[in-house]
């Protein structure tokens, strides 16, 4: 695939990509983190871009490329059952950030702090460490009782035959979905006029909460984001003082925050309406050339590119020294 390559931008002095700003470890020579929004970036309408088993192969290869761990987290507005029941799909376990950043989660086998208080959850046969960083949906609710529209919106009172119609097929998914959602509400936007969704958005925001889009719908929380998450995964993957180099990738506006913290940001062209102004506008962001979930296996291609061409820039330093 062709595209800017992330080597090519001369990132600032001081730019985390340059090396770890206390060790001056070489950006690959530190273990890589990508976290990725699912909806619009890493799925589509038709679902994955590829097999799960090419996805996997693409990793592996990068991981090779890289000459250090590649891990893959997921950063999603869905919930940590609904992300968990996709990274088995996908035969990829790693880290998430769920509800739009109101909550993250590791293995607990990856969590080394033994008064580490998170909830330990059982996903399967995965045991989660989950960090609740965010008021209760019970609690939202309640913050925004009274407003007629809001409660419409609501996407949890609806009944099955109406989430059917929404996309929501059976009711395992819609259990997923909505009932495991346990620091943010999923508001439909198709439920409300345009003016009563500006009510809401001004009515959250003066009650201290923030309603962001994400794709299809709008989740309101009381968190920061996916960002100050990232920033949380980032402290927590944090060895001997040397953090992983983390990439980001995404492509609507509750992904800002995720890709201002990453030290690689990637922005996926959304099909009909091109890449948001927002994503686009962050320093040092690259605008992926496919559209949609396309633009995810560029992404791969750009993260090798950038992987030789330290490789490269390493050797002439030694080379220089010698």
């Amino acid at each position: 695939m062709t595209g800017p390559r992330p080597a090519a931008r001369r990132p600032p002095a001081g730019h985390p990509a340059t090396g770890h700003p206390a060790t001056g470890h070489p950006a690959t020579e530190r273990p890589l983190l990508i976290l990725s929004d699912v909806d619009g970036t890493l799925l589509g309408e038709e679902g994955l871009p590829v097999t799960p088993a090419v996805l996997r192969r693409g990793l592996s290869q990068l991981e090779t490329d890289w000459g250090a761990p590649v891990q893959l987290g997921l950063a999603s507005s869905r919930t940590l059952r609904e992300l968990t029941v996709l990274q088995r799909a996908l035969g990829i376990p790693g880290p998430c950030i769920a509800e739009d950043g109101a909550l993250w989660a590791v293995d607990s086998a990856a969590t080394r702090d033994s008064a580490d208080h998170s909830d330990v959850e059982q996903h399967g046969r995965r045991r989660l460490k989950a960090r609740h960083i965010a008021a209760t949906a019970e609690t939202l609710r309640q913050h925004m009782a009274g407003l007629e529209p809001f409660t419409r919106a609501d996407t949890r009172q609806r009944s099955m035959a109406a989430l059917r119609e929404l996309g929501f097929r059976t009711p395992a998914s819609a259990r997923r979905a909505l009932h495991a959602r346990r620091n943010s509400v999923l508001v439909d936007p198709l439920a409300i006029s345009p003016s009563e969704l500006d009510h809401i958005r001004e009515t959250s925001e003066q009650r201290g909460l923030q309603l962001r889009r994400g794709g299809r719908w709008f989740t309101l929380t009381s968190a920061g984001g996916k960002g100050p998450a990232l920033c949380a995964l980032r402290h927590h993957f944090t060895v001997d003082g040397v953090s992983p180099l983390i990439a980001a990738i995404g492509n609507e506006e509750n992904d800002v925050s995720l890709l201002a913290e990453a030290d690689l940001r990637f922005v996926i062209r959304n099909p009909h309406r091109g890449p948001h102004p927002a994503l686009a506008a962050l320093p040092e962001a690259i605008v992926l050339e496919a559209e949609g979930p396309g633009g995810w296996m560029q992404m791969l291609d750009l993260l090798a590119q950038y992987a030789s061409a330290q490789h490269a820039s390493t050797r002439r330093s030694s080379g220089a020294r010698t």
